[in-house]
């Protein structure tokens, strides 16, 4: 818990910068997650690096088998959701795709506006 006082007043300073030195009430909860989520995945970072990625275990047949850590989807998820908190703060430049203009449809577009300004006279 005590890691996550530390990133709550790192969060804290960051959003109060964006948003000209007030912390709006209604994002006190998702700094919590935020601070709570960061924690939790860098448990989870310091176990698997701990242990390996990867385990050895011995198969049913006496063959090594190796496997991946059973922490790494639950890291996965705990990645997943700081990345959403940390979007919902504004803290990544993360946007929604959008669709490249290219030059073929501008040329199409171009020339049916001539078509048609043709026709009008």
């Amino acid at each position: 818990m005590a890691k996550a006082k530390t990133y709550i007043t790192m969060i804290r300073a960051q959003v109060k910068a964006d948003h000209n030195g007030k912390v709006p009430e209604h994002l006190d909860l998702t700094i919590r997650n935020y601070a709570n989520a960061l924690e939790m995945r860098d448990t989870l970072q310091t176990e698997i690096t701990k242990d390996g990625a990867t385990i050895t275990e011995v198969g049913s047949m006496g063959q090594q088998v190796t496997r991946q850590h059973p922490l790494m989807p639950a890291l996965y998820q705990w990645e997943t959701l700081v990345q959403k908190y940390a979007k919902d703060l504004g803290g990544t430049a993360a946007k929604a795709a959008a669709k490249p203009d290219t030059p073929d449809d501008n040329k199409a577009k171009n020339a049916l506006n001539e078509f048609i300004d043709g026709i009008n006279g």
